[in-house]
């Protein structure tokens, strides 16, 4: 709690968290884009194994496969990292515009005194 109330006071820890926080949400972004690129490529070559199959029928194989299975698995956990840690990014940004804010109305106050 203490760092929280360190980061508060002081805008350059504050940035750093906020950076800090976005670096986090775009490596967890990029973790998830890829498992989401990567879904289709997956998908042929699995049904590559089921040539001698009509076309329907190996994607029905390779979407029932447990190795693409795992990956949609994967894929999804991903993207709910992903989302979270935006929401942490986007609330540290929040928190840094409520504070902005909250100094210019103080400010503001000694003024009319």
């Amino acid at each position: 709690m203490t760092d929280k109330l360190d980061a508060i006071r002081d805008p350059a820890k504050l940035a750093q968290s906020i950076v800090a926080r976005g670096e986090l949400w775009a490596d967890a972004n990029h973790a998830a884009d890829l498992l989401e690129e990567t879904k289709g490529t997956l998908l042929s070559k699995i049904m590559k194994e089921h040539l001698d199959l009509p076309a329907w029928k190996a994607e029905t194989l390779a979407r029932a496969d447990m190795r693409f299975e795992e990956h949609i698995k994967a894929m999804v956990d991903a993207r709910r990292v992903a989302n979270l840690t935006r929401v942490r990014y986007d609330g540290a940004k929040a928190m840094g515009e409520f504070i902005r804010s909250a100094e210019s109305t103080r400010r503001a106050e000694m003024q009319i005194k």
